[in-house]
């Protein structure tokens, strides 16, 4: 009886500490976010942030652009060959395997140094489009 009651303790000892991937999107985000944002300027591109979004079940990359890729016209010109160039990236990335796997929308945010409250580009990708 008390190695019944003993793995019983230890079963339930284990489920609670486990995590499910959506709790692990949102801890794994703010992780990075701590660590690494902003991030160092490369390439005229920062890293601001990683969030996630559990309503959507939504990684969200956010990032803000310098010089001249800080252009509302320039970036509107390239949209369509940015966002292919996100969609081939995200395609390949087998950083982001668990997650794709698991059908989460990838959404990645540009925002304008000059102008923080500007969104130069905004794209969201669902399952369908990256794999």
């Amino acid at each position: 009886m008390k190695k019944l009651l003993l793995l019983l303790v230890c079963g339930i000892a284990m489920v609670a500490c486990h995590e499910n991937l959506e709790q692990r999107a949102a801890r794994q985000a703010k992780e990075f976010t701590q660590k690494n944002c902003p991030s160092a300027i490369r390439d005229n591109v920062r890293t601001d942030s990683l969030t996630y979004d559990e309503a959507t079940r939504t990684l969200i990359y956010s990032y803000t652009l310098f010089n001249e890729l800080d252009d509302s016209a320039n970036m509107k010109a390239q949209e369509a060959k940015s966002v292919e160039g996100l969609r081939n990236a995200l395609t390949r990335d087998i950083s982001m395997k668990t997650y794709k796997d698991a059908g989460f929308n990838i959404r990645y945010v540009y925002h304008s140094n000059k102008k923080p409250q500007l969104i130069l580009l905004q794209k969201t990708f669902t399952p369908e489009e990256y794999q």
